[in-house]
């Protein structure tokens, strides 16, 4: 059998659906040897070759939709693959395959104010076609799903729920460890509340560092540690928000370093308005670091009793809850202990399994 795997977000460091699609795609090839697998990517990745799948490169000068309606496209045509995976939320617009779409969220649907007028219009459209022609649709939580049923003309058992899984290299650091990398980065002998993931509206960015510069009248050591590009829109002039002595902002940062960051700070916010999933909540708690989070959407869902939860996005709040996440070593400790408990459903191979199992029923 021939599988077909858009890998067009899959590149060297990945993030969201590169990150999500590389861990089971990885995991997948081992638990399905019989199968014959063609990656599509824009570069070279390396480990692919050495699991001795079928990689093409097709580079991408202009954009996702016209990369997967057009080189990628005549590819699969080449190939005639059995199935195609597409886990960037479409699939291509003649697609004549089974396929599966992942939908990892429709914020683009229910929020359209995040996105520009033509980005939202554009997606929702594309979407909701795709979502129609595929053979099945998977998503990452029973929020995103429920979406997914309210907005769109969907049979619900068409839609299966999977879980995101954690990494094994998301592991606590030692103590050694984090004090060079402190030291390295300017940041010995301080409080450090992190933050990581695109810079969107949704995620309350200017209420995070308003909550740190009170935190800051308590606890002056304290600084406000951000990795992400700013995507805001409408734009929210992150770079004059963030220009503060006590605030180290970086793009981006090296994929070695992420263990190292989540298990260097003392908080986590994650203060996001609406999630499909949140990964990086997850990764951090496997680093020994607690993350604060908004009570809300899949968030609620996925990490209740694993976060330390703001019901409504408030300054004072939102202060109280991160206070407690750096001092208050109890709750610290049991909420890592519950992740403990429940790390075993957060696994990538377990994930890629169930993914298999959905890939043998659509095939004879």
């Amino acid at each position: 059998m021939k599988v077909a795997v858009d890998c067009y977000e899959v590149v060297e460091y990945s993030t969201g659906v590169g990150r999500v699609i590389d861990n089971i795609l990885i995991s997948l090839i081992d638990i399905l040897p019989e199968f014959s697998f063609f990656v599509f990517t824009r570069e070279h990745i390396k480990k692919y070759s050495d699991k001795n799948v079928n990689q093409s490169v097709i580079p991408s000068p202009k954009g996702y939709f016209r990369w997967q309606n057009g080189p990628f496209i005549k590819k699969l045509k080449d190939i005639e693959p059995d199935l195609l995976i597409a886990p960037n939320y479409t699939i291509p617009f003649f697609n004549r395959w089974k396929s599966i779409v992942i939908e990892h969220d429709i914020s683009f649907v229910t929020h359209p104010e995040w996105f520009s007028k033509k980005e939202a219009v554009m997606k929702k459209y594309l979407v909701k076609r795709s979502l129609k022609k595929s053979t099945s649709i998977l998503t990452v939580s029973e929020f995103s799903k429920n979406e997914i049923i309210k907005n769109f003309d969907i049979n619900p058992e068409k839609i299966k729920v999977f879980l995101h899984g954690v990494e094994d290299r998301f592991k606590r650091r030692s103590e050694n460890e984090i004090n060079e990398w402190k030291e390295q980065k300017g940041l010995k002998n301080t409080k450090i509340i992190g933050y990581l993931g695109s810079i969107f509206n949704r995620r309350n960015i200017p209420l995070l560092v308003e909550s740190v510069n009170r935190i800051r009248e308590e606890l002056p050591d304290t600084i406000l540690y951000v990795i992400g590009k700013d995507l805001t829109h409408p734009p929210q002039n992150i770079s004059k928000l963030l220009n503060k002595d006590w605030i180290k902002w970086d793009a981006v940062i090296d994929d070695a370093e992420l263990s190292l960051f989540y298990s260097s700070i003392d908080a986590f916010a994650y203060l996001s308005e609406y999630e499909g999933f949140g990964l990086p909540p997850l990764e951090v708690l496997a680093c020994g670091t607690v993350p604060v989070l908004l009570n809300k959407t899949s968030l609620k869902e996925i990490y209740k009793d694993m976060a330390i939860m703001v019901d409504v996005p408030d300054v004072h709040k939102i202060k109280e809850a991160l206070m407690t996440a750096i001092k208050d070593e109890e709750r610290k400790e049991a909420v890592l202990s519950r992740f403990s408990e429940k790390r075993p459903q957060f696994s990538w191979p377990k994930i890629a399994k169930e993914f298999s199992l959905l890939i043998e029923s659509l095939l004879p």
